[in-house]
């Protein structure tokens, strides 16, 4: 064996024994962030006290949503007992929901953004968020569906889109309490905007050290890109420049 192939970086393995016990987990986190961030808005509407009516396009977007969620799920499922096969076969399902999400999360946050323009209540700022949101959970689920034959990537990549949008999720939870206490400035809105989406990341990097020693691939250029994104939005978020191309886009 020579010199140089004694330090050649060890293959990534595609399964380890704890990878059920940690996407099972990473599951429950995902239905945890969705029941509690979710659940209030739901009420409130139910009840007749949402904030704005609610189009067939917001409904459209919430079945979509709740639909990954569900695919998910019974993928999880699929996967744990041994069924790859169906598992393959229903993974197509993604092909049509992941542009039914697209299409309907950005008509439902436009119509949302021009409600509440109408009604003097100005949001167009987090409007970036929306955006940011969908442009990676885009990319990201594309990018799942694309590997969806190379198993450790597919999986990090589905884990890195579920986390962007599960993070919307837990910002609904708690990003009003972080708001108190850190604030809106720029690192302020990182924090109770991002902190959801960033421990889950965090869980992910940790769990590939923990269990192989290294991290994919896929996570060493996918957290790093979230990362910068979120800085990105952040520094939208607070630029003047920002709120008149959102009103140009959302036609006010």
């Amino acid at each position: 064996m020579t010199a140089g192939s004694s330090k050649r970086k060890p293959r990534f393995r595609t399964f380890h024994r704890a990878d059920r016990t940690f996407f099972l987990l990473f599951l429950a986190a995902c239905w945890l962030g969705v029941a509690t961030g979710f659940t209030p808005a739901i009420a409130k509407r139910m009840h007749g006290a949402a904030t704005y009516p609610a189009p067939l396009i917001l409904q459209l977007h919430a079945f979509a949503f709740v639909g990954w969620m569900a695919l998910l799920s019974v993928q999880i499922v699929l996967v744990r007992t041994l069924r790859q096969r169906q598992h393959m076969a229903l993974g197509l399902v993604g092909f049509a929901l992941v542009p039914a999400m697209l299409l309907t999360g950005y008509f439902s946050e436009r119509y949302g953004q021009r409600f509440r323009f109408d009604h003097h209540h100005n949001d167009l700022a987090f409007f970036i968020v929306a955006l940011f949101y969908l442009a990676f959970f885009g990319v990201l689920a594309t990018a799942a569906l694309a590997m969806r034959k190379t198993p450790a990537a597919h999986k990090r990549l589905t884990v890195l889109a579920t986390t962007i949008i599960v993070g919307a999720a837990y910002a609904r939870w708690w990003g009003e309490p972080l708001y108190q206490v850190y604030g809106d400035a720029f690192w302020g809105f990182i924090i109770n905007t991002f902190t959801g989406t960033n421990l889950l990341l965090l869980a992910a990097v940790v769990f590939d050290i923990a269990t192989r020693r290294q991290v994919h691939r896929v996570l060493i250029f996918g957290v790093p890109a979230i990362l910068a994104g979120e800085l990105a939005t952040s520094y939208l978020y607070h630029a003047p420049g920002w709120i008149p191309v959102a009103r140009a886009i959302i036609g006010r």
